[in-house]
């Protein structure tokens, strides 16, 4: 077994005895009767996924039904999107956690309920995701790894015999169906 994943299995159950990651509920229920009205995007930490996540999210309807989106993307890609406002949140990513820029944002996340978490990493991330097990949400959305049942309560598999393209418009279908 490899080092680095025996310490990621310490970390994730010390969290879990300390209280430090809170569970998912285990189910969804569909058809979901209320309205969708925020949603956060967690956007790759990997440059060329990054750059690939934010081809593949070109033609998303981002003004839909009047559903806030919040985007939380790593501060050194800052200079390859030529977007401002409110809902871009730029994030340094540490070892194990993550660290707002404005830490008023964070609060912002924390306090209030979410609808829908989405992660766009397609390897598991143990800052973001231990991040998004604070987070107050029913629908969490993750790709399947050895942890992700920890975290996410619908679980996609990496497409394995496309591109991660295809796994990111899977993601799009199921955030246009809500």
């Amino acid at each position: 077994m490899n080092f680095n994943l025996s310490i990621i299995r310490l970390k994730i159950m010390f969290y879990l005895l300390v209280g430090k990651i809170r569970k998912v509920p285990p189910k969804i229920q569909l058809p979901n009767n209320n309205r969708v009205k925020e949603v956060i995007i967690f956007f790759p930490i990997d440059e060329n996924l990054f750059r690939l996540s934010l081809y593949s999210f070109r033609e998303f309807d981002l003004n839909k039904d009047n559903i806030k989106y919040h985007f939380i993307i790593n501060q050194k890609f800052q200079n390859m999107i030529n977007l401002s406002g409110p809902n871009l949140i730029f994030v340094n990513h540490r070892k194990n956690k993550i660290k707002f820029c404005d830490p008023n944002q964070q609060n912002i996340l924390t306090q209030n309920d979410i609808d829908v978490i989405v992660d766009l990493n397609i390897h598991f991330s143990f800052g973001p995701s231990k991040f998004i097990s604070y987070l107050k949400s029913n629908i969490k959305i993750g790709f399947k790894s050895k942890f992700s049942d920890y975290f996410y309560n619908l679980q996609l598999e990496a497409n394995n015999k496309g591109t991660v393209e295809n796994s990111y418009q899977q993601i799009q279908h199921i955030l246009n169906s809500l």
